[in-house]
């Protein structure tokens, strides 16, 4: 065999080789239909940081898919887009997903984004430092019906002995009412936002009692994702490409979150936060954000379902975790 003939053999299969690592490459990266996927946030809170990071760096086109943001003001009418089939996504607690699934509207659960970041804040210079000292005093809630509330009462009764929901005046409202009654002297603590609870801290008048993540340590419950990003079922079922696609975008907004700083200035320009409390809020959601689906996160889930069903069973609804709630088949 002549030299000539060598080198052909050669760059014949050098290139065939690299053809063939470039289709590995191909397979490997997610890779969407080009269709658009619609997904479901609350503008005025955390949730938004993902998908905002995600179309700003085109992570969305990067996997093959078109991500476009519509904004809910409340469940209701955000769980009437999933089931009209209006958009094939949306950001709820894990509580609000499952009983969304057990009711019959078919969500799957394709990615976490974050623990439990909320706080219950008071005045600074309050007497006030935990459940147990809540009793006989004003207490604001964003929904009795929601996550943080009912935690609040299993952790009283577990580690108090105490029945918040009878021994406290609850005054439920939307969240930054909330912050104005505090601040009017109307309540004596209240739930809080992780997204205002930093300005409300750098301001020197108000500090955090106790946060969610914390009473769920205190009784002893793992760490959990608290926000979803749920897909439709039918449409993850027949647009495969396109959840994994969602997951990949978001993993790579992970690491953008994680590693630049400049990306935070602009959220914090949205949330209206002042330098000092930016950094805060920069430091906690790197803490709490999650990355992908671990084994026992169900499990937690289920642990943690038990501890709310036992103090407000007819709040809870749900005695059992609907099956397939958390999918790894997308990530």
């Amino acid at each position: 065999m002549n030299r000539s003939t060598l080198l052909r053999l050669f760059a014949g299969g050098l290139a065939a080789a690299l053809l063939a690592t470039a289709g590995a490459l191909a397979q490997a990266q997610p890779t969407g239909d080009g269709g658009t996927v619609r997904i479901m946030i609350n503008p005025a809170g955390t949730m938004g940081i993902g998908p905002a990071v995600i179309q700003k760096y085109g992570f969305d086109k990067k996997h093959g898919i078109h991500l476009e943001v519509v904004s809910y003001s409340d469940q209701k009418s955000a769980t009437a887009a999933i089931q009209s089939g209006s958009a094939e996504m949306v950001v709820f607690d894990w509580l609000a997903t499952a009983r969304l699934r057990a009711a019959g509207t078919p969500v799957v659960s394709i990615a976490p984004f974050l623990t439990y970041v909320n706080s219950v804040v008071v005045a600074k210079d309050s007497p006030l430092k935990t459940l147990a000292d809540l009793k006989g005093k004003r207490v604001g809630v964003a929904h009795k019906t929601g996550f943080d509330w009912i935690i609040m009462q299993a952790a009283a009764q577990k580690l108090y002995k105490m029945d918040l929901g009878k021994d406290v005046e609850v005054r439920e409202g939307a969240v930054p009412l909330l912050r104005g009654l505090i601040e009017k002297g109307d309540l004596d603590a209240t739930q809080m936002w992780n997204s205002l609870t930093p300005e409300m801290l750098a301001s020197g008048r108000y500090r955090s009692m106790v946060s969610i993540r914390e009473l769920t340590q205190q009784m002893g419950l793992p760490t959990v994702p608290f926000l979803l990003f749920s897909m439709r079922e039918d449409y993850a079922r027949q647009h495969p490409g396109n959840a994994r696609a969602f997951v990949a975008a978001y993993q790579d907004a992970v690491q953008v979150l994680m590693k630049d700083e400049e990306v935070w200035v602009e959220h914090g320009a949205r949330l209206k936060l002042s330098p000092e409390s930016l950094a805060s809020f920069k430091t906690q959601v790197r803490r709490d954000l999650l990355k992908q689906f671990a084994p026992d996160m169900t499990p937690g889930l289920e642990a943690t379902l038990e501890a709310v069903y036992a103090v407000a069973p007819e709040v809870v609804v749900l005695k059992t975790l609907p099956p397939g709630l958390l999918s790894t088949a997308y990530q």
